[in-house]
């Protein structure tokens, strides 16, 4: 591909799209061309053989955004991109918007938001997160490349024995790069060589070295297959939700947008709270008018409330105490969000959450529940229905 690919006015990168059209409850298959020069795109109704959306520049999008596996908003119409429709575009960018899956295991848990700093100071994009435990039947699924290693129960024991978090990471040539990143499978070795790599800043011993990291395009396929499924008749690992004096919290698009995930989580575990679960979702217009009905009525702009979780991604949370003297975590964790617009936080509470990562009234960092008896409500709406 010529380094010069993007600079001309007809150089464009194309992909197969889905958008499901709830009003005639019909999956679309559109053709999607996104012209670097100048940042437009035009959409071509694959079944109907005709122009969905003529060329067009629209705010917000960004080359980094247009890969495969990413669901994207245009026009309010929620698209995810499924595969690439030419080879001159997979040569383009296969590489530099490669996936791989990595692993967070137990005894690192704690230091989630740290870690996710680390990462993305890397240049990785973590574009989908699950904290789940795992079976020893999933545990053997995952390490398949140990099979009659010696090794191996000792791993078992240690990912078996808490939560986990899954990631899939998006990035320039992703699957190379983690695996440096990540380092020599023991710690020790990984700090006398490898002293920068995150198993000699977070590991232990080499059962207990902190992180996964698949070794090649195949692995990295099944393992994200394995834990985010795209197909409704495979379940994925069972969610760590617990359900006991928790509440709920979703961190919003606009915030994992502007780099504040990491900084937010550990914000959070920093104070009196810790996380019992997470997931990235997608949320459609309508899985977001459900969550948000209570607020029909009630809020100025609900419109604007709506948008607020459609604009990318959202992370939702279970947020618990991180001992037993939390004896209302629900009601402290409202004290240590704050206010819902975050200029007024800043003014009457300027230590709070959305104080310090809210933009404003709707785009305020995180949702986090309003009424106690809605809190089991909204956490088995994400965890066991979205799920």
């Amino acid at each position: 591909m010529s380094s010069s690919f993007g600079t001309d006015y007809t150089d464009k990168l194309s992909f197969l799209a889905e958008w499901f059209d709830y009003e005639v409850a019909c999956q679309k298959r559109l053709l999607l061309n996104y012209y670097p020069c100048d940042s437009t795109v035009e959409l071509y109704d694959i079944d109907l053989k005709r122009s969905f959306l003529k060329r067009s520049a629209y705010e917000g999008l960004h080359a980094k955004d247009v890969f495969v596996g990413n669901t994207i908003r245009i026009y309010g119409r929620q698209l995810k991109i499924t595969d690439y429709a030419d080879c001159r575009t997979k040569q383009a960018i296969g590489n530099t918007r490669q996936h791989t899956f990595g692993l967070i295991k137990p005894r690192v848990i704690d230091k989630i938001g740290e870690i996710f700093n680390q990462i993305q100071d890397r240049q990785f994009e973590i574009i989908k997160v699950r904290m789940c435990h795992l079976k020893q039947a999933e545990c053997l699924e995952l390490y398949d490349h140990l099979r009659g290693s010696a090794f191996l129960p000792f791993v078992v024991d240690h990912v078996t024995s808490g939560p986990v978090v899954a990631l899939e990471l998006v990035g320039d040539n992703a699957i190379e790069r983690w695996r440096e990143n990540v380092g020599p499978v023991d710690p020790m070795e990984a700090r006398k060589t490898k002293p920068d790599s995150l198993r000699a800043i977070y590991g232990y011993e080499k059962a207990s070295n902190a992180f996964h990291a698949s070794e090649n395009c195949d692995a990295a396929t099944k393992k994200i297959k394995m834990f985010f499924p795209d197909d409704a008749s495979r379940q994925p690992p069972e969610t760590t939700l617990q359900l006991k004096n928790s509440t709920c919290c979703v961190i919003k698009p606009h915030a994992i947008s502007e780099g504040k995930l990491g900084y937010i989580i550990s914000f959070i575990t920093d104070s009196k709270f810790k996380i019992t679960a997470m997931q990235t979702f997608y949320l459609s217009n309508a899985n977001a008018e459900e969550f948000l009905e209570v607020y029909k009525g009630v809020v100025t702009d609900f419109h604007a409330l709506l948008l607020s979780f459609l604009d990318g991604p959202c992370i939702a949370l279970e947020i618990s105490g991180n001992s037993d003297g939390v004896e209302d975590v629900h009601g402290e964790f409202r004290k240590f969000v704050g206010p819902v617009d975050s200029e007024v936080a800043r003014q009457i509470r300027p230590n709070s959450l959305r104080a310090r990562f809210g933009l404003d009234k709707y785009r305020n960092a995180v949702h986090c529940t309003d009424l106690k008896e809605d809190t089991e409500l909204e956490l088995e709406y994400f965890f066991k229905i979205l799920s």
